[in-house]
């Protein structure tokens, strides 16, 4: 037997030792895997920092409480290259003032809120398409 041969003899590959976890590693691995999930799960859709007028943009859109807004932020120049994104106005209440749904370069779609004073859900949701009269909707604020 020579020394190449032992070098490649399954023998002379080492293996480590199985670690002893006594269920503490992975069980801070769990937790720490939960807790990164809850907060990818709660994290916002908006801006961290709004201006009020600017627009922002997604490849995606969600929908709360009636009104459609913008998922995870990008950049332009990520969004553009997608076959259909999401572009956003905010007021200065970081409330969503225009939804833009672009396809191909053209707008399909454009909602626009309108909301009374301080509240949270709007009054009025204006849905604007090409070609189609603007489809109005009164929103009854909640009791």
């Amino acid at each position: 037997m020579t020394i190449r041969d032992l070098r490649h003899s399954p023998r002379s590959i080492r293996t480590p030792a199985p670690a002893r976890t006594h269920g503490r590693p992975a069980a801070f691995l769990f937790v720490a895997a939960a807790v990164c999930l809850l907060l990818a799960a709660t994290s916002s859709a908006r801006p961290e920092r709004i201006r009020p007028g600017q627009s922002y943009y997604s490849d995606d859109q969600v929908s709360e409480g009636g009104v459609r807004d913008i998922a995870d932020e990008k950049n332009y120049e990520e969004v553009y290259q997608s076959y259909r994104y999401y572009e956003a106005v905010y007021d200065d209440r970081g409330r969503v003032v225009i939804l833009k749904q672009v396809e191909r370069g053209e707008v399909v779609r454009e909602d626009r809120y309108r909301y009374a004073g301080d509240a949270v859900l709007p009054v009025e949701h204006v849905v604007e398409r090409p070609g189609r009269p603007p489809e109005s909707t009164r929103l009854d604020p909640p009791d």
